[in-house]
């Protein structure tokens, strides 16, 4: 019998109880379809304290926070949030997998207002088989993007090899160390996937390289990174890192939060989504 890449690293994953794999990016999807669901029936905080992780974090000021503890003492916001997921990546292992799309936020007391962005979702599935969200951030757009685009959702494509979680930290170093010197644009230039996803509130949801380097958010601009969290799935082929970025002249002035999902291609970690918000 003829073994395919992808069932092959899920088996070296030790992973033989996971469903098929055609089943794991779409449990994801719908996942992330019924998360919204609840928001739409009930309200925001009881859809995100029962489907974010324990451990699940989101950037509030002054900084990243454990979303549920965060939460737990606050009351419903009186809004209505609602979202879908457009794209849908997972590794092979099957336990960790990114999902953004479209939101659109309306404000109880101006109904007839909608304001629209991109959510960027990383999740993690739990030996149960439910998944719990790790990170979550997004940006704004002044129109709605992309709620005319069907549904993606597949395993990571392209890798090669198990990188490590070590790898992944010396990339996110190589990045910083690269826009330090030179800028953004060459950090990306050097790291990023030709497939990259580069989100920010300017520019909106950029998807390619090329649209990333012509997006008014890609600037020269020289930041540095710092990592304040940073997993790899089991097959190493899929893994992220958040933190906050700051001016390399100014480093101790928090810029804003990022959070850099990083893609194994042919051994090596390329950036496969980055999502940066200004401190607020």
């Amino acid at each position: 019998m003829k073994t395919t890449p992808v069932l092959l690293a899920v088996a070296l994953a030790g992973c033989a109880a996971t469903p098929s794999p055609m089943e794991v990016p779409a449990s994801l999807a719908a996942a992330e379809t019924a998360f919204a669901a609840h928001s739409m029936r009930e309200n925001m905080r009881p859809a995100f304290l029962a489907n974010f992780a324990d451990d699940g974090m989101t950037p509030r000021q002054p900084g990243w926070v454990r979303s549920n503890e965060f939460l737990a003492t606050r009351p419903n916001p009186p809004i209505v949030l609602d979202w879908r997921p457009q794209y849908v990546e997972v590794a092979a292992s099957g336990e960790l997998g990114l999902s953004t799309g479209p939101t659109k936020l309306v404000a109880n007391a101006k109904p007839d207002v909608a304001n629209y962005g991109q959510y960027v979702s990383v999740w993690r599935r739990e030996a149960s088989g439910t998944w719990k969200v790790l990170v979550d951030l997004g940006i704004g757009n002044a129109t709605p993007v992309f709620w005319d685009r069907p549904l993606q959702a597949s395993f990571v494509q392209g890798a090669r090899g198990l990188l490590d979680s070590a790898a992944l930290l010396e990339a996110e170093a190589s990045f910083t160390r690269q826009s330090a010197a030179g800028g953004m644009r060459s950090a990306y230039a050097t790291l990023a996937s030709d497939r990259m996803r580069f989100y920010r509130d300017e520019g909106g949801p950029a998807v390619g390289l090329a649209a990333a380097n012509a997006s008014p958010g890609m600037t020269e601009g020289k930041l540095a990174w710092t990592v304040e969290r940073s997993t790899v799935a089991k097959s190493g082929d899929l893994g992220y890192a958040i933190g906050s970025y700051a001016a390399v002249a100014e480093p101790a002035k928090v810029l804003g939060y990022y959070l850099r999902v990083w893609r194994n291609e042919d051994s090596r970690w390329r950036v496969a989504m980055d999502v940066a918000n200004p401190a607020r």
